[in-house]
């Protein structure tokens, strides 16, 4: 028998988008926000119904990217990278006992790779990381 703890999957369920129009609309009034170029990452702390350390929403204006296909491949590459790397950030979350409504908005003029992405998706949440840890209880 094995008594190591299973391997979290790394997985983006539907309770860890940001869908609420209501929360929304409140993180891009009164959220805090910094530049790490292409992105402009904007992020509040508070309460959600849910259990879930944070949420995100990808966004990619049609004023960047004027294809769908482009919004969509963006956002697609965005999700991706940060379900794989989400996880110190998580930790850090549910040891300090805060939840985290996070934007993630794309301001590029044209697509990056997937890779450049999640270079700057683990910078991005490397950065919120030590924000948190900042953050006395």
């Amino acid at each position: 028998m094995n008594n190591q703890q299973p391997i979290p999957r790394k997985t983006f369920r539907k309770a860890e988008h940001l869908c609420s129009r209501n929360l929304i609309s409140t993180v891009f009034e009164k959220g805090r926000f910094f530049y790490y170029t292409p992105f402009k990452v904007i992020w509040l702390d508070t309460n959600f119904s849910t259990s879930v350390p944070a949420q995100l929403l990808p966004a990619v204006p049609k004023r960047f990217l004027r294809k769908a296909w482009q919004r969509n491949l963006m956002k697609r590459y965005i999700r991706e990278a940060y379900r794989q790397h989400k996880a110190p950030f998580y930790s850090i979350l549910e040891t300090k006992e805060k939840q985290c409504a996070l934007a993630i908005v794309f301001t590029g003029k044209k697509i990056i790779s997937s890779q450049e992405t999640e270079a700057a998706i683990i910078l991005i949440l490397r950065r919120l990381t030590d924000e948190y840890e900042k953050v006395a209880v």
